[in-house]
């Protein structure tokens, strides 16, 4: 089986209301190359340009994934975590 040595979790927001645009992982198998976070962030940068996304007042950052896979995020811009969103299916209560 194939183990990890290294994951980049690389997120594109916007920092006036953290709303995420892109997250993208970059995993590194173990003895494999590790890119630098430079070469992710032009790749990154890429696909969001891609996707018809104008990039200007977004910023990217490299984070702790901590995110649950069944919840809603947006980024703090301050402390570069993801914050949980208010589940819109719960009439906008947080999960408890």
């Amino acid at each position: 089986m194939l183990k990890t040595s290294k994951i980049h979790t690389c997120v594109v927001f916007d920092p006036s209301d953290g709303k995420i645009v892109h997250i993208h992982q970059e995993v590194t198998l173990q003895g494999g190359t590790t890119p630098a976070e430079a070469e992710i962030e032009k790749k990154v940068r890429g696909f969001v340009a891609n996707k018809g996304r104008d990039l200007q007042g977004l910023r990217v950052a490299f984070v702790e994934d901590t995110r649950a896979k069944d919840k809603h995020y947006r980024m703090d811009s301050k402390t570069l975590k993801f914050v949980e969103l208010p589940d819109p299916g719960r009439g906008g209560r947080q999960r408890q």
